[in-house]
């Protein structure tokens, strides 16, 4: 393993690891960084990236913070890309000792005690490994859910290669070749800091001890609540029909299976040309952010209305905003549409494509809130035929309260909050004595 040089927290101020995970990880631990160097005064923060590990989709994480960077490397600890599955690549790298390798490459990477750890996801061997390493070294771990539709508890699979996964799963946990990767949020946090009262239930209702959770809400819509705030664009009559749709690279994810979500993409492709001979519309395609143009050629060569590609480039809000009809199948970005009061389209994709439950579960939430359906051609093209931009058809924000919380522009300030509340509760800055 490669010499690492440690983040070393500093003798007279607060210091605060940071760590990305890819997708908009950066963008809400910059807005924490803000605040938490506001409520705490001199605070060195140290960001750590953990998305070169990532076997599905490769790349750093966009932080634009002050903090200190470190991209970690799997070839610092010898690990090499044999397989896109997290537990078959570990043990083709040699299981256990990949595993301590792990955990003594994140111990020396801490290097000493910081004030905390700050994280948004914990489900790869990697950022599990950090969360022992600040435990052994004294530094309380916080997680940070920011966003909707995570899935709390044990999941059921439906692929059949999870389900053999699944089941060999304790036998290679008790045999000691894998460790056993714990739900989101249980891999031994201090604190989490969950959006709603509702996702605090489940939590202690999955067994965690409620002592541990705090709600803070989703601290990337804090800038869609100030759009929100403001009166939806008069587009008049007149001008064609501005629709976006979020694509989700299935393919590459792994969530979905390709093929099947390849055939409703291109149906409602097919719906959209079909509405775009009875009226004047306009499609902007927006990549997701681990994704690449590449990953849309079939759609975009297959659409025959006026169209363009939104790379990604600006914040998804800003997106959302210019737009009137919002498409997609189960994006997140739908739910951020509904906050900024604009018409939905699920296309659902089939329930047995999924491979796990809770993927498919995401989908079903977009039905039950109220969201219109378009299953086919046919039905894509009737919807977008027929939308009224006099009178669009809402999701209430009641249907929205257990996933997100209060969408009010503070839910930065009320995370940040509980960070620093756990922070002084251990008392003086690490390196000091009171």
């Amino acid at each position: 393993m490669g010499a690492v040089r440690p983040l070393r927290p500093a003798t007279m101020s607060r210091s605060i690891v940071l760590m990305g995970t890819g997708g908009s990880s950066g963008r809400t631990l910059e807005a924490l960084e803000q605040r938490l160097s506001v409520m705490l005064g001199d605070v060195r923060f140290q960001f750590v990236d953990t998305q070169p590990f990532n076997l599905r989709t490769e790349g750093h994480t966009a932080y634009h913070g002050k903090g200190r960077r470190f991209d970690t490397n799997m070839a610092d600890v010898g690990m090499r890309r044999l397989s896109s599955s997290l537990s078959a690549n570990l043990l083709l790298n040699g299981g256990p000792a990949m595993m301590r390798r792990l955990d003594a490459y994140a111990e020396s990477i801490l290097g000493k005690r910081h004030d905390a750890i700050v994280m948004v996801h914990d489900r790869v061997y990697i950022e599990q490994a950090f969360v022992r390493a600040a435990a052994r070294l004294g530094t309380p771990s916080v997680i940070v859910q920011e966003g909707p539709f995570v899935h709390v508890g044990a999941d059921t699979p439906q692929n059949p290669v999870l389900r053999i996964k699944h089941a060999l799963a304790p036998l290679l946990t008790r045999t000691g070749l894998l460790p056993a990767i714990s739900s989101y949020g249980f891999a031994g946090h201090d604190l989490a800091v969950v959006p709603s009262k509702s996702y605090r239930q489940r939590y202690i209702v999955a067994g965690m001890e409620p002592d541990r959770i705090a709600i803070g809400g989703v601290p990337r819509y804090d800038q869609i609540a100030e759009l929100a705030a403001r009166p939806a664009p008069s587009t008049g009559e007149s001008g064609p029909l501005q629709l976006l749709y979020l694509f989700q690279p299935f393919g590459e994810h792994g969530k979905v299976n390709p093929q099947t979500a390849a055939k409703v993409q291109l149906a409602m492709i097919e719906g959209l040309n079909r509405a775009g001979q009875a009226r004047d519309i306009h499609v902007t395609i927006r990549i997701h952010p681990r994704s690449t143009a590449d990953s849309v050629a079939h759609l975009t060569s297959a659409l025959h209305v006026p169209h363009t590609l939104d790379r990604c480039q600006r914040p998804i809000e800003q997106a959302i905003d210019a737009n009137e009809l919002v498409l997609g199948h189960y994006s997140s970005g739908l739910l951020e549409a509904m906050i900024l009061s604009r018409s939905v389209l699920c296309i659902p994709i089939p329930a047995a494509a999924f491979a796990e439950q809770s993927e498919a579960g995401k989908q079903g939430w977009m039905a039950q809130s109220g969201a219109a359906l378009a299953h086919d051609a046919a039905e894509v093209a009737a919807a977008v035929e027929r939308y009224d931009r006099g009178a669009p058809d809402l999701v209430p924000p009641s249907a929205l309260e257990d996933e997100v919380g209060e969408i009010d522009g503070r839910a930065t300030d009320r995370c940040a909050r509980a960070i620093a509340d756990l922070i002084e509760s251990r008392g003086p800055p690490c390196g000091q004595t009171p």
